[in-house]
């Protein structure tokens, strides 16, 4: 599902941004006591900040899909889940054929508790239908982003863009959203689902900047 907005000179910004890295480490796995279960109308209650964040306008913390703690180096050699090669996923493959991440490798119950879990890919669905929610697009303590309202509720949630992280940097900050769902891409056991989006684009999918599981990208909790 896509929802497209039409901005001028779109692809002039893309072109010259789209390159852009950020080689910092700000990462804190420690969730805000002030978060907040925010109802939108779906099926499920969003986190008003990321994981690790302090403030909805925070980035917070980076992680390998399936793996509960940050760290400074993003390949297959350092991913829990791998032996160093593609061929050789430890879990979630397409032998045990596990599509969902289970409690204890999810990053948001082991970060945040209580019944904080990452979302799954139709949740995410959910969220970005037009029918659903508004996305407008806004910037919010120097940080720009998604305004997300629910047609139902009237409640709104921001979602930074929050780039991702490969190998030792932070790749697309400046230009892309990127949040991790706890559901595998079946298609490619090394992939899974994700949200992205850019200041005119918005979808559900397995990744176009970096497909793989050990990139780190942030998450925006449920429950």
């Amino acid at each position: 599902m896509k929802k497209t907005f039409l901005i001028a000179l779109s692809l002039l910004f893309v072109g010259m941004a789209g390159n852009a890295k950020v080689t910092t480490t700000d990462d804190n796995s420690k969730a805000s006591d002030g978060v907040e279960a925010v109802d939108l109308g779906l099926s499920v209650k969003w986190a008003s900040m990321n994981v690790g964040a302090t403030k909805d306008s925070g980035f917070g913390t980076y992680f390998a899909w399936g793996e509960v703690k940050p760290k400074q180096y993003y390949s297959w050699g350092t991913y829990l889940w791998s032996q160093g090669d593609t061929s050789f996923l430890l879990k979630y493959n397409a032998s045990d054929k596990k599509t969902q991440l289970t409690p204890f490798d999810d990053a948001a119950r082991a970060n945040m508790g209580g019944e904080w879990r990452m979302p799954t890919v139709d949740e995410c669905e959910e969220l970005i239908d037009p029918d659903n929610c508004d996305w407008q697009w806004i910037t919010k303590d120097g940080v720009n982003g998604y305004k997300v309202t629910g047609k139902k509720t009237g409640n709104s949630i921001f979602l930074p863009i929050t780039g991702f992280r490969f190998y030792g940097d932070v790749q697309f900050r400046a230009i892309k959203g990127i949040y991790w769902t706890s559901t595998i891409y079946t298609g490619n056991y090394n992939k899974a689902w994700c949200i992205e989006f850019n200041f005119e684009d918005v979808k559900v999918d397995f990744g176009n900047l970096s497909t793989n599981r050990f990139s780190g990208r942030c998450i925006r909790a449920v429950k």
